[in-house]
């Protein structure tokens, strides 16, 4: 586990302890009040200042953005945040047998699976058929690994498809909305299992493929490209797809309104080939067929 509660800042800690400590409403209803107010159509001089404050602070690179949508300028924080990318500034990895990062990032670590399918995290454990909320696709797993991607808010926020596949389930799993910094994950390693989540679950050639999206504090909603699903369900919703939808390498799948975490699960016979750091948007992340 590479998350060092040392490494962060004051403010990250108390923040992650007020926020985790609260009752669960108070952190929903703070969190989604963030969200409305960054979709909130704002007049066009003050989106430019908004949008250039956060650029400032963040370190967003605008010339990695669709040209045309800077030019148009950004009508409110999330259409600022959700912007696409200018074409070509993303290379998809093209060989059949590696499997893509599905967003830029930080590749936090790569956990090995136990038969059981046990995520353990700095001593803490919990189920991959709890992350999954599917203890029947969670067994296809077993032996398989884990990958963790970290996205800043700098960082870009659509989530492009890791292989050639057939998505045959999307779940949307209600939980809390807290956030998933580092001092957050110190102080509760399991809470991507607590957290809101979208769950993809996919047939790729190497077999079974999960990508799960983790809202976080602040994130509005999360959408679905290729199908329609509710923001924020009360109960768990299971859509499990008939025909199967059909998704290619590098091509967007999901967007979070505001930021989060990654996760991508693999069966056995997949190797890690990436390194954890920084990680782009079609870089390879795993190989199949090198066990």
């Amino acid at each position: 586990m590479t998350v060092d509660p040392r490494g962060t800042s004051w403010s990250s800690r108390i923040a992650a302890a007020v926020l985790q400590g609260s009752p669960r409403w108070i952190a929903e209803a703070a969190s989604r009040g963030l969200g409305r107010l960054a979709r909130l159509r704002l007049p066009p001089r003050m989106a430019r200042v908004a949008v250039d404050t956060y650029s400032r602070h963040f370190g967003v690179d605008l010339h990695e953005a669709d040209p045309l949508r800077v030019a148009d300028g950004f009508h409110s924080l999330d259409d600022f945040f959700t912007r696409p990318l200018r074409d070509g500034v993303r290379m998809v990895d093209r060989d059949a047998a590696t499997l893509v990062s599905p967003s830029d990032g930080v590749l936090r670590e790569v956990i090995d699976l136990s038969e059981d399918t046990q995520v353990r995290v700095k001593g803490h454990g919990y189920t991959l058929a709890q992350l999954l909320a599917d203890p029947e696709h969670a067994e296809s797993f077993a032996g398989g690994r884990l990958a963790s991607i970290y996205l800043h808010p700098r960082d870009y926020h659509r989530v492009h498809a890791p292989a050639d596949a057939l998505v045959h389930q999307i779940s949307v799993v209600p939980g809390r909305l807290s956030p998933v910094n580092d001092a957050s994950i110190a102080r509760d390693p399991d809470l991507f299992a607590r957290n809101e989540r979208m769950v993809h679950m996919m047939e790729a050639a190497c077999g079974p493929l999960a990508l799960v999206m983790v809202a976080a504090f602040g994130v509005g909603h999360m959408s679905c490209t290729y199908h329609r699903v509710e923001a924020h369900p009360r109960q768990l919703r299971r859509d499990r797809l008939d025909p199967p939808a059909r998704v290619h390498k590098g091509a967007e799948i999901g967007v979070f309104h505001l930021g989060s975490t990654v996760l991508v699960a693999v069966p056995p016979g997949v190797e890690l080939v990436a390194t954890p750091g920084r990680i782009r948007l079609g870089m390879p992340l795993f190989r199949e067929g090198r066990a």
